[in-house]
């Protein structure tokens, strides 16, 4: 028989059954990351649009091709023009699942994957591939690669210049010698074209 300092629980007030809920309430964990239903929606249209105009390059590039060699099985624009009416064919789908059909299993994943994005991180890293592309026949493939890369790992977080640096100079000599001198691939030398 419950005694009557007991709570409506049968346990006496005070207990740790008590406590451990007032602790597990005032327990500093963080609540997991809302996902706004939206989120990724545009992304996913965006990529569909984006698949079907490279899809509508390559093949207008066939056919061109194809214009002026044929269109046999042996010329030179039968095999990209067979991957263009594939790409054509899976960017169409794509546009239709992300508008007009609407995958609710991808819609969702893509709202996850959004809200999980360091969107700050990855804008900084293709205003970075923008000015490397920019850079890259002015001051050098090596130069170029060298900065790009120490660039990098500092968004990334590594605050070891040092060993970056040294990384990122035997990496894109190593990448440009390769090229140059194995594969007869010249890469732009830039401000060290009169020493390479």
């Amino acid at each position: 028989m419950p005694s009557p300092d007991s709570g409506p629980s049968g346990l006496p007030d005070g207990s740790p059954a008590e406590s451990h809920d007032d602790s597990s309430a005032g327990s500093g964990h963080a609540s997991p990351a809302v996902i706004k239903p939206g989120a990724g929606k545009l992304g996913i249209k965006i990529a569909a649009v984006v698949i079907l105009l490279g899809a509508a390059v390559v093949l207008f590039d066939a056919v061109r091709v194809s214009i002026n060699g044929g269109f046999g099985p042996q010329q030179p624009g039968f095999f990209p023009m067979i991957v263009g009416i594939g790409l054509v064919g899976f960017g169409l789908a794509f546009l239709v699942r992300a508008t007009l059909k609407p995958d609710q299993a991808l819609f969702e994943q893509a709202a996850a994957e959004h809200t999980d994005t360091h969107w700050r991180t990855l804008w900084t890293v293709v205003v970075a591939l923008v000015i490397y592309a920019a850079l890259l026949d002015p001051l050098g493939y090596i130069i170029a690669t060298t900065v790009f890369f120490v660039g990098i790992a500092w968004v990334a977080g590594s605050r070891r210049l040092i060993r970056d640096v040294i990384i990122a100079v035997l990496f894109s000599a190593g990448v440009y010698f390769g090229f140059t001198e194995l594969l007869g691939v010249r890469l732009p030398g830039g401000l060290l074209e009169t020493v390479l």
